[in-house]
């Protein structure tokens, strides 16, 4: 019984996950980006803005990807379960 309780859970954590980031966090994520880029063309910064792009990115794909990554049924998630049960 207990399990079930759990999975639903689970499961509902991942909508509001999801509803998060599609209505608040990805378009806040876009407008950030949109502005610091915007700012540093038009300083004319090229290797500022090229970092900057680059980790925009980075950050964008761990926020949009955190419930394949991180999520109970993951490759990363299992892995990292089975490697501490071999240590303990």
């Amino acid at each position: 019984m207990n399990t079930i309780y759990t999975a639903a859970y689970i499961a509902d954590l991942s909508g509001v996950w999801a509803s998060l980031v599609r209505g608040y966090i990805g378009p806040a994520i876009i407008i950030i980006v949109g502005a610091m880029s915007v700012a540093y063309l038009v300083k004319r910064q090229l290797r500022p803005f090229v970092v900057y792009l680059a980790l925009a990115i980075i950050v964008a794909v761990v926020i949009y990807a955190s419930p394949a990554l991180l999520g109970q049924q993951s490759t990363l998630v299992r892995n990292g379960g089975e490697i501490a049960r071999q240590i303990n």
